[in-house]
Formats: C-alpha cells, structure tokens, sequence
C-alpha cells in the first residue's frame, strides 16, 4: 500500500468489503504494508468519484473517499482517524526490508486483539522472492500469514493477477494450501479496473460464519452489479467428476458444487447447500475448472 493510492477505484472495493464484514461484527486489524510512495500515475483513478451511479455501493465510502483524494497530503492515518471500517484497528509503520522480522514483531504485537487481519502488499505473496531481496517490501511472506493463522488469526490478503497465466494464478490463490493444510482459502475478487483478489485464510471451526458472510455480500449491489465474484467457493477439494459440460466439485466441507457451461459462455453454478439459487459468473472465473 502507498498513499498515492488512497481514494482509487481499487480502495472503493477494498473498504467496501472490510466495511461489510466489519458491520457484521468481525474485528479488523489492518496491516497496511505501507511503502514509499513512487511518484507513479498508480492511484490516479478517482474518475468513478465523478459517477453518481457509483456511489449507491456504498454511499458513505463514496463520500469519504471524494473528500479524501481532494487532500495533497493525503495518508492512511486518514482512513484510520475517519473510523471508515468500523471497530478496525491499525497497524501504520512503513515496510522494513533491512528489519523485516522486528517490523513483522510489531505488526503482531499492534493487532494482536483482532479477530481478522488484513494484509495490504503492494502486489500480493512474494512467491521465490528473497523477503531481504530488492522490492520484497511490495510482497507478503507465506511465513507472516502464518504467524497470525499459528495464534488464532483468520487472515485476509491482497494478491493482483498482473500477468500471471491462469496455471500460475490459480497456484497462486491456493498456495497457502502448502503451509497451512487445514485452512479454509476464500477468494474474492474485484473487478473494476485492474483484477485484485482478496484471499482469505479461514480456520476450519470459523469456516461457516465466513462461507456465509461471502455469500451475503454477493447479495449485495457489490455482487449483483458483478463488481466483485467469488472466484472459487473454497478451493480445498476431495473430488471432481466431469459429465458432458458440467463439473461437480465436492469439497471438504462436504458441499457439491456444479458448474456448468452455459451456451452463451457464461457459467452457471449450483451449490447444494442452496439448490434453489443458481449463480452465475464469468466463464474465466472457472477456467480451470471447466477446461
């Protein structure tokens, strides 16, 4: 996270999202993994503040983040002052790479009463990446996503596909899989603009409550104007079967997802906890599912 990027089309869907789950009663701590701004035209794109149409998401957010960008000073500590997530809590300090672990200390120690965190990199995990390499302070390492899992945490972290191959991007979303084998991986993503994920890391006794919270949300004017989609429902899998055009899924949760090419090439899925509601996607949403 940088401060030129406070108020963009992304931040409109990022708080939008932790302030759904905020009002639900989830306690957020943020770690903002604030680096130096770049002097870039990242951030930039304030052109939807002008969109009255826009502003129904979420009329409060709207409203804040359009008198915020107006600040040439503009700064987290802004959005930490303003309550805008309401009952969060805050981690500001800017990214260390010279110490990274005393700067990862702290962050725990500063959000150590929330309920989930929210991991805010620059560009998402940093995959083969040395965390003391250059740039590794735009990255989140695998081994701080368990630091908070490992003490009761559910933690929730921002991954952009960028130029990713849909292999390597579903790779990508699953790859916490590795490390914490009994998590829960939700996948929401927004998709105004550039594609950004936000990849939840749920424990299993809380795997409910969170499955339930996502699916309310796409309920919402955020899901049904299509702005955000759960990319995949949960992508821990005990088996997949393939008749004709359609995939049934059945997961370790124990629910039977099917997904079914439609002929207009959308996709159509079914989940058997709501056999009455059908939901439909983008079609590379589930690319590698279908394929």
């Amino acid at each position: 996270m940088k401060n030129q990027y406070l108020g963009d089309i992304g931040d409109y869907g990022k708080y939008g999202l932790l302030r759904f789950l905020a009002k639900q009663g989830i306690k957020i701590g943020v770690n903002w993994y604030l680096t130096e701004d770049d002097g870039s035209n990242d951030g930039k794109f304030i052109g939807y503040l002008k969109k009255e149409q826009d502003r129904i998401h979420d009329e409060e957010l709207f409203d804040f983040l359009a008198s915020l960008v107006e600040h040439q000073n503009k700064s987290v500590q802004m959005v930490a002052d303003s309550k805008i997530i309401p009952n969060a809590i805050f981690y500001p300090d800017i990214v260390s790479i010279k110490n990274r672990a005393g700067w990862h200390e702290d962050a725990m120690r500063c959000l150590e009463t929330a309920e989930l965190i929210f991991c805010d990199p620059d560009n998402g995990p940093i995959g083969k990446k040395s965390i003391t390499s250059k740039d590794s302070d735009k990255y989140i390492a695998p081994s701080e996503i368990v630091d908070y899992y490992n003490r009761g945490q559910n933690v929730v972290y921002y991954c952009q596909k960028a130029r990713r191959t849909e292999e390597a991007w579903l790779a990508t979303k699953a790859e916490m899989k590795e490390y914490l084998p009994d998590a829960r991986i939700y996948v929401q993503t927004f998709h105004r603009g550039t594609q950004r994920s936000y990849i939840f890391v749920i424990h299993p006794e809380d795997e409910k409550r969170y499955a339930n919270l996502l699916r309310v949300f796409e309920q919402t004017s955020w899901g049904r104007k299509q702005l955000f989609s759960a990319e995949l429902f949960q992508l821990a899998t005990v088996s997949q079967e393939r008749i004709g055009n359609t995939m049934k899924i059945e997961l370790d949760s124990g629910e039977v997802v099917c997904i079914r090419m439609c002929d207009d090439g959308w996709v159509e899925v079914v989940s058997s906890k709501y056999p009455r509601k059908n939901s439909r996607r983008k079609a590379e949403d589930f690319v590698d599912c279908i394929r």
